[in-house]
């Protein structure tokens, strides 16, 4: 239901909202929890696709080098900047490492990065020579 309301504002913005809506949507698609959160503020008009827009405008002013400030965002990544600054907006917390996607499929976001990898010798064992203890 939830998933279903964001696509209706996002069929519904036009311009700049349009298409951060699209980046709200691509967000709620991810985290049911962040899609249930998201819809609810959608009916407080100070929580708008284009108020998002806004606030990604203020970040990218402020982070601008040279004049410049650009980030590609076509796919979700909860390290992309834009992300970042529409998670903020809506105040949904990315950084959990397990989460449940639209469908209600858990996603391991982090296991990669916190697990520590097995490893095992590489070679005969002990009798390998240790090269760092040449130096």
């Amino acid at each position: 239901m939830s998933l279903q309301k964001i696509r209706e504002a996002v069929q519904a913005a036009e311009g700049n909202a349009r298409q951060m809506g699209e980046v709200v949507l691509m967000i709620a698609q991810a985290d049911v929890h962040a899609a249930e959160v998201i819809a609810a503020d959608l009916d407080n008009p100070e929580m708008s696709f284009d108020k998002c827009f806004t606030a990604l405008r203020a970040y990218a002013q402020k982070h601008q080098k040279g004049g410049f400030w650009g980030c590609m965002c076509n796919s979700y990544d909860p390290e992309n900047p834009v992300i970042k600054v529409a998670a903020d907006f809506y105040k949904v917390n990315l950084s959990e490492a397990q989460r449940e996607d639209a469908l209600g499929h858990k996603v391991d976001l982090g296991a990669a990065a916190s697990e520590t990898p097995e490893t095992q010798p590489l070679g005969r064992g002990s009798d390998d020579l240790d090269l760092m203890s040449l130096l």
